[in-house]
């Protein structure tokens, strides 16, 4: 029983090690975009929040609502951006874990149990 617990284990720390890598890159995901008319750049973190804006010494000629339009453009862009590099995180997380989950456990004997799910 102690080969099967200690496999059990070993998984479990694997695991841990993953979730905990998954949270350090989803800590770390950001995206900066600019228009196309680079009047305005856009950052914004993992969860689409912006962390930095940039307007070009032009911007202003744009007028108010203008500006403001690009703005939200930009932002939306570059949220995407992050989005497309959390969901891409989130697949490899997924595919990761799956793996960890159904590689088969290792008994005293050194043989292999595989555990089933109801």
């Amino acid at each position: 029983m102690t080969g099967l617990a200690d496999s059990l284990i070993a998984r479990i720390i694997k695991q841990r090690d993953l979730v905990q890598a998954m949270d350090e890159h989803c800590q770390s995901i950001s995206a900066r975009v600019s228009s196309r008319d680079q009047n305005v750049a856009v950052e914004v973190d993992g969860y689409g929040a912006m962390t930095g804006l940039w307007l070009s010494p032009d911007a202003h000629r744009l007028g108010a609502d203008a500006l403001a339009r690009l703005i939200v453009h930009t932002a939306h862009a570059a949220a995407a951006v992050a989005a497309e590099r959390q969901t891409f995180l989130t697949e490899q997380f997924s595919t990761r874990m799956r793996e960890l989950d159904q590689a088969p456990l290792t008994r005293w004997d050194q043989t292999a149990f595989t555990p089933t799910r109801d």
